[in-house]
């Protein structure tokens, strides 16, 4: 999850504003003095523009001159700008029981009315409500001013983007045309009750295949260290009732808190949504006209942010005071729409390196991997798009920041699909976390008793390094387990073999080997063993079955007590449901040692794979 933000209101540009960043892309761009040299926004390649208006309170209030240039600037310049939709955040009035207020943000908004080619979406702010403590359901709607100053018959009058809203009136979308593609945009209010949830559902249900721009008032603040985007109440609620589920919305927008910042956050099917929160109320005359334009680059397959201001633009430059910023905050976001507006709702796994014929389960244990979640737990999605995702668990009660124990680094090795690992650094004294699923893709073929769960043939992958690895702390751990004991697995698949021990389990031994153990159809075997390894260096590891044997492989090469060596191993058995985790081995079905090191990737595949197609091999 990438952010980004600016919220120092007073630096001019002449001290060349610098956007800082956690993990943006190489194509952000600061803002410098030479932009101050502009009689408008900077020249843009963009196939199309959308203008965003955040927080207008202040205007309305104080000073309606300054909000009335946005509307008319954007009426003279749509088509030189490409602009070909507007986006109010809320917050229109400073005071919602004040009807001048009202009057002012209605003669702004009706210059955008006058032309069916500037088509807007408004929503009300916290500002724009009698009572904001309110949900959007609970108002007595004929008291509302916003539902008088901007009801649905008079958006449905004046453009033929407005399609319509829920019950309340609080609630609108809009369809809008650009370039060669239609857009879906959610006008969603301040307080989004459970009811407009099922209506914004049923309008995204109704339009299936529409890439969709979310705004809201409230979504995403700014923390404390003024750079990093975070989740507010009401925001995680959204994210986790509508905006995660529903692969579509592509890009979100909202006002309320004071500054910029950007996320790039990842939805349940592991896909980019780019989050906005931006609000210049609290700048120099409440943002001094600032407002935000959005290009999308389809040639250069990326979002182009910047913000601009139209009333510091008709100033001579010589009248322009240090508080008088003409332009802000000007950064792109990677995105190829062609990919992005495709096969909603299914997981990302058409570009996917390493997502090969017959991949079972995929796990990259990476930043670009990781499910954004609104609650701080962590969880990686299955690149294999078998539903097989991994969410975090505490083992042995760890005291202290989850950081002492776990974390995701940039350390990856020269080979693989990754762009980083998950560091584990726990122990059984100290206790730490691991890595779980309740596989429910990993059903695989029937047994010989007619259940579910065997594997006839496969390709096991790892990708490790071990760190600080002790045996008397990490002894017996895991890098991949299947839970259930031996007898669990052969007595549900009918088979009279017994043990204690895990059925399934990549480990490192007490004398640091790696071991593979696994219940085959035939019971279970002699474990394969490697040389003793070392400390500080990635291994890829393969255990490779065709039918009959398995064979272990480290770096490439054969390892000597494998294959005929141990005896047959036809296949391997599981049992559907039961957890399977990286980072700790399990004993009598319950989880137990606790892996020591670094783990970048993961694959399970349902065939002998050639060694041309391991990821040691990429």
């Amino acid at each position: 999850m990438r952010t980004q933000s600016y919220r120092k209101w007073l630096a001019p540009l002449s001290f060349a504003v610098l956007l800082s960043a956690c993990g943006a892309d190489d194509n952000s761009s600061s803002i410098s003095d030479a932009d101050q040299d502009l009689g408008g926004p900077a020249t843009s390649k963009a196939s199309y523009t959308i203008a965003v208006l955040p927080d207008t309170q202040k205007y309305a209030r104080y000073s309606p001159e300054r909000y009335n240039v946005q509307t008319q600037w954007i009426a003279d310049n749509y088509k030189e700008e490409g602009i070909v939709f507007t986006l109010h955040l809320g917050d229109v009035v400073d005071r919602a029981d004040q009807p001048t207020e009202w009057q002012y943000a209605r003669q702004a908004m009706q210059i955008l009315e006058a032309n069916a080619e500037t088509p807007y979406s408004i929503l009300a702010g916290n500002h724009d409500v009698m009572n904001a403590s309110q949900w959007d359901n609970e108002r007595t709607l004929e008291n509302e001013p916003f539902l008088k100053n901007f009801p649905a018959t008079l958006q449905a009058s004046n453009f033929t983007t407005f399609k319509g809203t829920d019950s309340t009136g609080f609630n609108s979308y809009h369809i809008f045309s650009a370039g060669s593609r239609e857009f879906l945009v959610l006008a969603l209010d301040w307080r989004v009750s459970e009811d407009s949830i099922s209506w914004a559902q049923g309008v995204l249900d109704s339009h299936p295949d529409l890439p969709t721009i979310l705004t809201t008032h409230q979504l995403l603040n700014i923390a404390g260290d003024d750079e990093t985007a975070i989740f507010t109440d009401h925001g995680a609620y959204l994210w986790d009732k509508l905006i995660s589920k529903n692969d579509q919305i592509f890009l979100t927008f909202n006002g309320h808190h004071h500054g910029e910042a950007m996320m790039v956050a990842k939805n349940a099917y592991g896909r980019d949504v780019v989050m906005v929160v931006v609000d210049y109320q609290s700048g120099f005359w409440g943002g001094n006209s600032m407002m935000q334009l959005v290009g999308f680059n389809e040639t250069s397959k990326e979002l182009e942010f910047r913000s601009f201001s139209p009333w510091v633009a008709a100033m001579p430059e010589s009248e322009r005071m240090p508080q008088d910023q003409l332009s802000r905050w000007e950064f792109s976001v990677p995105m190829n729409f062609n990919t992005r507006f495709s096969n909603f709702n299914q997981e990302e796994t058409a570009d996917q390196p390493g997502n090969i014929e017959g991949t079972e389960a995929y796990w990259i244990l990476d930043e670009a991997h990781k499910i954004t979640t609104t609650d701080g737990s962590v969880q990686f999605r299955d690149a294999s798009g078998n539903g097989n995702s991994l969410h975090l668990e505490a083992f042995n009660n760890p005291e202290g920041p989850r950081e002492n124990y776990f974390t995701v680094i940039s350390d990856t090795p020269s080979f693989g699909n990754a762009s980083g690992s998950a560091n584990f650094e726990g122990n059984n004294r100290t206790g730490g976390y691991y890595l779980t699923t309740d596989g429910p893709g990993l059903t695989f073929s029937n047994s010989s008793a007619g259940k579910p769960g065997y594997l006839p043939t496969y390709t096991i992958e790892a990708v490790v390094k071990l760190n600080d690895w002790k045996p008397e702390d990490n002894k017996w751990s895991a890098v991949l387990n299947h839970r259930p004991d031996i007898s669990q697995v052969c007595q549900y698949h009918e088979l009279s073999c017994t043990g204690e021990d895990y059925s399934l389990g990549l480990n490192i031994s007490s004398l640091k080997e790696f071991q593979w153990v696994s219940t085959a159809q035939n019971g279970n075997a002699e474990s394969n063993w490697s040389w003793e390894i070392m400390d500080d260096y990635w291994y890829h590891v393969a255990i490779v079955n065709d039918g009959q044997y398995a064979q272990m492989y480290v770096d490439g090469s054969l390892v000597m007590r494998t294959g005929e060596s141990v005896g047959e191993l036809n296949g391997l058995l599981v049992e559907p449901g039961q957890p399977w985790s990286i980072g700790i081995s399990s004993w009598q079905g319950a989880a137990a040692d606790l892996f020591a090191g670094q783990i970048s990737e993961v694959r399970i595949t349902n065939r002998a794979l050639d060694r041309s197609e391991w990821l040691l091999s990429h």
